[in-house]
């Protein structure tokens, strides 16, 4: 589902906000979300679980494939590391909801 198609979905179902409104609140949502995340913060997604993402110094070498498919090391950098920690309950929804649509 899009987007658009969510919002849509949303305004349906509660006749008292219109596609505009329901738009403008998830999407400053949204922005919130990702300011805090880009921070390195632990944000909780209600339902669903905690994710935050945090830049840590990367160390040794990495070979990067250049012209012609020649290996050329470079030094690692910074990385992003993702941590995704999904609540029980919607752990158990995605396992029903795959052995249904498998």
């Amino acid at each position: 589902m899009k987007h658009t198609d969510r919002v849509a979905l949303v305004a349906r179902q509660k006749r008292s906000l219109t596609q505009k409104l329901v738009r403008e609140a998830v999407e400053r949502y949204f922005e919130v979300l990702a300011e805090e995340i880009a921070q390195g913060e632990q944000v909780e997604l209600y339902g669903i679980g905690k994710i935050q993402v945090s830049r840590e110094q990367g160390h040794g070498t990495l070979q990067a494939i250049g012209p012609g498919g020649t290996r050329i090391p470079r030094k690692a950098g910074f990385r992003l590391r993702s941590r995704l920690r999904l609540f029980e309950a919607f752990r158990q929804q995605c396992h029903k909801q795959q052995r249904l649509s498998g």
